[in-house]
């Protein structure tokens, strides 16, 4: 009977003949249709599901990091539209008895748990925004470690400062909801971090990444990146406020506020261009969801818009390749339809 793979072993080395052509496989191993079977593939799989286990390790990790970072975000929340000091009292304070919260009642999501909510002192209910904000901040911080801190795209400097940018929208969004307001002390530094960035992170805004700004315009890479990023904080800030001029046309009142507008001066400044125009787009999205319901069961009208340019700027984020490999397919189609046009 004749096969139409046969292996033979020739000193030593495993050669596998299929129709008269010749297949080389490492000493000791058979080969089937050119693919390795028995330890190389047992091998392979421990390999790849080692690195599984420890990518989730690192994961979980992220996220106790991250809700660490929650809990001092909660602090700047509750002070810096206060015009209090985010480092002056150094403990926080329980807003009604003013008694200072001990080490072990502020262990974020754990302490609230087991304080059920409440103060110690004075049995003042704790605002569930605390947690809330400590598990989303972990859980943004996981997921962007996950999307794009295990993979090329994601180095771990680009890894930081997009971390950074979340923690600052979480604020300006939290403030949002409260006030009404976005706090300059916020957008201010973000913007000057986001250009700061650019400069000493070039790879953020140059090269050939879908979500590269360009890939060399003076030939200096610093100077390219810091470039990049002035080109996202104008292009995010410019489309804002375009769209703000627009409805208090249309409305014969501010439908936009300016605090918006440098909201996404900033996050343009971190990640170009590109990325924030698509965040632009997908947060009324977001404030669909939760603005139906308010004008429908409330009558509610006015809004923060804060938290949906933030939450559409965090989905872009996490996904900005993906999202920006089909804008530029968009783009190329839209200059395809033109070029008649213009010749």
């Amino acid at each position: 009977m004749v096969f139409p793979r046969q292996a033979v072993m020739d000193r030593g080395t495993c050669r596998t003949r299929a129709w008269g052509k010749t297949r080389a496989a490492s000493s000791g191993y058979i080969t089937v249709g050119g693919l390795p079977t028995g330890p190389i593939r047992r091998k392979n799989a421990l390999t790849v599901a080692a690195i599984g286990v420890v990518e989730s390790a690192v994961a979980v990790l992220v996220f106790v990091f991250g809700c660490a970072v929650g809990s001092f975000l909660n602090v700047c929340i509750w002070r810096i539209p206060r015009g209090m000091s985010i480092t002056k009292p150094r403990r926080s304070l329980c807003p009604r008895c003013k008694s200072s919260i001990r080490s072990l009642d502020n262990i974020p999501l754990l302490s609230f748990l087991v304080l059920r909510g409440r103060c110690r002192d004075c049995g003042a209910p704790i605002s569930w925004r605390y947690p809330v904000v400590e598990c989303l901040t972990g859980l943004l911080f996981a997921a962007l470690y996950l999307l794009q801190g295990t993979r090329q795209e994601g180095a771990a400097g680009q890894v930081i400062v997009m971390g950074l940018l979340i923690a600052l929208l979480v604020v300006a969004s939290a403030v949002d909801i409260d006030f009404l307001i976005i706090p300059d002390e916020v957008s201010a530094f973000g913007l000057l971090g986001g250009l700061l960035a650019g400069l000493l992170l070039p790879e953020m805004h140059v090269g050939s990444e879908p979500y590269h700004t360009f890939r060399s315009l003076t030939g200096a890479h610093h100077l390219d990146g810091l470039i990049g990023s002035a080109v996202g904080a104008m292009s995010g800030g410019a489309l804002v406020l375009v769209f703000a001029m627009i409805g208090a046309l249309i409305f014969r009142k501010q439908a936009i506020g300016f605090g918006d507008v440098k909201l996404m001066a900033m996050v343009g400044a971190f990640v170009g261009w590109k990325v924030v125009v698509l965040a632009f787009f997908v947060s009324p999205f977001f404030g669909l969801l939760y603005g139906l319901p308010l004008l429908f069961l409330k009558g509610q009208h006015v809004m923060p818009f804060g938290p949906f340019l933030s939450g559409g700027a965090v989905l872009v984020i996490l996904f900005r390749s993906a999202a920006c490999h089909h804008l530029n397919q968009y783009l190329q189609m839209i200059a395809e339809l033109l070029r008649p046009v213009f010749h």
